[in-house]
């Protein structure tokens, strides 16, 4: 994979575009107000999760979604951050569809993310002359999705890349800041996102998995051991604590009613990070966590007042101790609330406001034991840190939208998006009614 201020590793294939013929030279980026305060400062964050259920005037976009090609996955790629997928195959054909409103779409799905680090990731396959946007819509979007949307974008992955993204960046390239360059990243084979995210957790359509073993095939680069090949893994080691179920951990670990890195986690949190703006909301460097989940994999015990890497900054150290926080709730292979009860905490949605509580302190119980003391812990700091929102600037409702992907979202199906602010607004509850949902029997 390469950068985008890279010559372009691009393997070109056969290519069936036509010529685009419609192009509007004067059509560029204009540029994007600026935010005059960070949505850390915001009154009303949670209101910008809302879905149209939410609003009886909001705009239909039922016949723009039955085309599932944008998809939202909450739980993220490795530090944590929201990936917004999107699939060129899935496009209907140029001549009937309504381009204006899949942009005013996009800008809808967007807005459930944008104002946290987010990854997006687009499949090229499938884009051919009868159903790819005029270049004259391109730009549009591009001048539409302005700063709003390009801040907090972490990456642009461009999966299998042909000629066709080499003539649209030469035309946008002089659009493009050095800055948002620098975030696009080209792919030319699915086993190379490994390195960011686990593309086992895309549940990528098999037209897309089928195109990408084809494309292996025909570069002569194809081997045994790819993202979808069946290996049998090298069995987890006593010590490991990402990527391995909760039961494996407590296993080993006998002397711990919950995982002993969260233990660890809070411990530092809890002493040194209450008063950090941005807490749990600001990204890492991933190939420093990834240096630190191994040396954790390994058993080692991390003392971030020690560490030569953060010298004594704080505020570094406990931006890191968050986002492995995040990451090992992602890693247990199904949420903390579990795959198993998932139905069960979708239906919470229909129950009414007055049930509410009840109802979710019921559900809180069905959890099994280990489940059930975790999640208590997470929850329990999360009270903390929301104590202290008038500095880190993370109210409950703030860290709600962070937490709720992590521990809620299911790993065994798809989720509608609209279902994320049901799964927001549970964990807001956990924090806000903490006392109430697990005052011991």
């Amino acid at each position: 994979m390469t950068e985008s201020n890279s010559e372009m590793g691009f393997v070109e294939p056969e290519t069936d575009f036509a010529e685009d013929d419609i192009f509007y030279g004067d059509i560029g980026p204009t540029n994007g107000e600026e935010l005059t305060r960070s949505y850390l400062e915001r009154d009303n964050f949670e209101r910008e999760w809302g879905c149209t259920a939410d609003d009886p005037f909001a705009e239909d976009f039922t016949e723009i979604s039955q085309h599932d090609i944008v998809e939202v996955i909450a739980h993220g790629d490795r530090v944590g951050r929201p990936i917004i997928v999107v699939y060129a195959y899935r496009l209907p054909s140029n001549k009937t569809f309504d381009h204006q409103k899949f942009l005013r779409y996009l800008q809808f799905t967007l807005d459930k993310v944008v104002e946290l680090d987010y990854t997006i990731i687009y499949c090229h396959y499938g884009l051919r002359s009868n159903n790819k946007p005029p270049l004259r819509w391109l730009f549009q979007a591009y001048s539409i999705l302005d700063r709003k949307y390009k801040k907090n974008l972490k990456a642009l992955f461009l999966v299998h890349p042909t000629r066709f993204i080499r003539v649209l960046w030469g035309l946008f390239k002089p659009f493009i800041s050095i800055k948002f360059e620098k975030k696009i990243h080209y792919v030319n084979y699915l086993n190379e996102l490994n390195a960011y995210l686990r593309v086992e957790q895309l549940n990528l359509p098999q037209p897309v998995k089928d195109h990408d073993k084809m494309l292996q095939v025909a570069s002569k680069s194809i081997t045994r051991e790819t993202s979808f090949s069946k290996i049998s893994p090298s069995p987890p080691r006593p010590t490991q604590q990402f990527n391995v179920p909760l039961s494996f951990i407590l296993s080993h670990n006998p002397d711990y009613d919950v995982p002993p890195l969260v233990t660890d986690l809070i411990s530092f949190m809890s002493e040194h990070s209450l008063n950090v703006e941005g807490l749990f909301r600001r990204s890492a460097e991933v190939s420093r966590i990834k240096r630190l989940q191994e040396r954790i994999d390994k058993g080692e015990k991390i003392n971030f007042l020690q560490e030569e890497e953060y010298d004594g900054n704080i505020v570094a150290a406990s931006i890191d101790a968050s986002v492995l926080l995040k990451t090992f709730l992602r890693a247990l292979g199904e949420p903390v609330v579990t795959n198993a009860l998932y139905p069960d905490l979708v239906a919470l949605a229909s129950v009414s406001k007055e049930d509410k509580l009840p109802a979710i302190c019921a559900f809180v119980r069905l959890l099994p034991p280990e489940n059930y003391l975790l999640l208590k812990t997470v929850c329990q700091f999360l009270t903390k840190v929301a104590a202290c929102s008038d500095v880190n600037k993370m109210t409950a409702s703030n860290l709600s939208v962070v937490f709720g992907p992590n521990l809620t979202w299911p790993t065994d199906q798809q989720v509608p998006m609209t279902q994320l602010n049901n799964l927001n607004n549970f964990c807001y509850r956990l924090i806000v009614d903490f006392e109430t949902v697990f005052e011991e029997n």
